[in-house]
């Protein structure tokens, strides 16, 4: 078990980052390029497979909204499962997210799977951003 703390300043009211967060049902190939295809599996349920450095990745996550302060991720299935909580707190200047990740892998080391994290943190982060300031104006 790998447990890896970040955070970021999304540059938008927190109302808008809860736009953001919805988007991700209807919209999460533009938002991540990375993912090849999503399906609904339940109301909080879906499968992605990613592309993970040229491999293809399938990934279940259940999603637990709790707006407007809280958004927990478990993952069920994948090359990493476990649990990510992101907290948001409005802030001069934007919303600061804090994201706590509590994950395992059956398939890398400790040292490979928080590299492994903090990239998906960063990625992701880097998407949401660029999908909120180019095509979630203010």
């Amino acid at each position: 078990m790998v447990k890896v703390k970040d955070d970021g300043l999304f540059p938008a009211s927190r109302d808008k980052v809860w736009e953001l967060i919805q988007a991700h049902q209807t919209d999460a190939q533009t938002i991540h390029p990375r993912i090849k295809s999503a399906k609904q599996l339940t109301e909080n349920t879906r499968e992605m497979v990613w592309d993970m450095g040229g491999q293809s990745m399938k990934v279940v996550a259940k999603f637990i909204p709790s707006p407007p302060n809280q958004l927990t991720i478990d993952f069920l299935e994948g090359p990493m499962t476990g649990k990510m909580v992101n907290t948001y707190t409005e802030v001069q200047g934007g919303t600061k997210v804090v994201t706590e990740c509590d994950m395992q892998s059956k398939f890398m080391d400790e040292k490979q799977l928080e590299g492994a994290v903090r990239q998906f943190l960063i990625d992701g982060f880097d998407d949401d951003v660029r999908y909120l300031t180019t095509k979630m104006k203010k």
